[in-house]
């Protein structure tokens, strides 16, 4: 049986939003700064609250890049998702995740044979987290940023089952008031696959950007800002909860007020690269920055650690923070060169080509 397709908006595709980009940028160098200097990272040799006094007041509160992250997806997600079928959004997801997430896989694996620091994952391992379903499996991930993945692709999964039923406004906005409040109640209940399925920790960000979408294409009226406040309290509501937890990462005091701060800015700053003026900024840079973003966000972590460890005894701190800054940056475009360019467009055809076909059989 063929898939299903619904019917499809006809509107003609809004541009790329240059602001966007450099904010997801912002986002993946916050997280960069949290592992590097944000937590009592081993490699320093003493607590980075004490070898980065000023910068570690900062970067604690980098961890909250991946809840912006979370939003931006959900508003770019919905986006993407909003004209097409399911097998252009599946190959264009492929497309998109893969060919660098494949590279750096391969290249951790490689770095870690000889550096007794890393994680050292077995064969096994590594063949896994190829699939990208590793943390179904409870197999380790090969690089530690690795796990927001797998609540990616879960929220690209309910997306492909939006496609498949139809996209209208009011199902968005249905979904995006219930979806976050099933998630509270599973987070409340001893069902693993409740949790694992309705993502109640992140689902309110997810939520958040798509109401976004709707308001940067859509007419947006009283329910869509009411369901927007909806999910912003509940965002709150989670990131002041995890403050804790975060103390206990960063090995000093976490502010719950400042964190709740720091995603309402976020969150604002979504809304901000939507509208009016900035909307409008094309600057090339940020489109080249937004690409870089993606690869950053995975090389960061084993590279960095790995050059901070080796260097940290032989020069000074800063320096030796701005050459694994400099380094996961050069990486990070090194793999968009290689990987990500000439990789992901055949991929999505070759993809697309196959779904199509499956979906012409009788």
């Amino acid at each position: 049986m063929g898939w299903y397709r619904p019917a499809v908006s006809t509107s003609p595709s809004r541009p790329r939003l240059a602001a966007l980009d450099g904010l997801r940028l912002v986002a993946a160098l916050a997280v960069l700064a949290f592992h590097y200097v944000g937590i009592e990272l081993p490699y320093w040799g003493v607590p980075s609250y004490v070898e980065f006094p000023g910068l570690n007041e900062v970067a604690r509160y980098g961890y909250l890049g991946v809840n912006v992250f979370f939003a931006i997806s959900g508003f770019v997600i919905l986006m993407t998702a909003y004209d097409r079928s399911i097998e252009s959004f599946a190959a264009s997801r492929v497309a998109r995740l893969f060919p660098a997430y494949w590279a750096v896989v391969l290249l951790t694996a490689v770095l870690q044979q000889f550096w007794t620091g890393g994680r050292n994952p077995t064969l096994s391992d590594v063949l896994v987290n190829l699939t990208m379903t590793q943390e179904a499996y409870d197999v380790v991930n090969v690089q530690g940023a690795f796990w927001t993945l797998w609540i990616e692709l879960k929220f690209y999964l309910l997306i492909g089952v939006f496609i498949l039923v139809g996209m209208t406004r009011r199902r968005v906005l249905a979904f995006c008031v219930l979806w976050p409040l099933l998630g509270q109640v599973a987070a409340a209940t001893d069902s693993g696959f409740l949790r694992s399925l309705l993502i109640p920790t992140y689902a309110p960000y997810f939520a958040a950007g798509m109401l976004l979408f709707l308001v940067f294409r859509e007419r947006h009226d009283v329910t869509t800002w009411l369901a927007l406040l909806l999910n912003w309290v509940l965002c709150l509501r989670q990131t002041m909860a995890y403050a804790e937890r975060a103390t206990d990462l960063v090995g000093a005091p976490v502010s719950p007020v400042v964190a709740a701060l720091v995603v309402s800015g976020g969150l604002l700053a979504i809304l901000a690269c939507s509208r009016g003026a900035v909307s409008r900024i094309s600057w090339g840079w940020l489109t080249f920055a937004g690409s870089l973003t993606y690869p950053l966000y995975l090389v960061h972590g084993q590279l960095g650690f790995f050059l901070i460890d080796t260097l940290q005894t032989r020069t000074g701190s800063y320096a030796v923070l701005a050459i694994a800054t400099s380094a996961s940056l050069l990486l990070a475009y090194l793999v968009h060169l290689v990987a990500e360019k000439p990789v992901a467009p055949r991929l999505r055809r070759q993809v697309l080509a196959s779904l199509e076909t499956r979906a012409s059989e009788p």
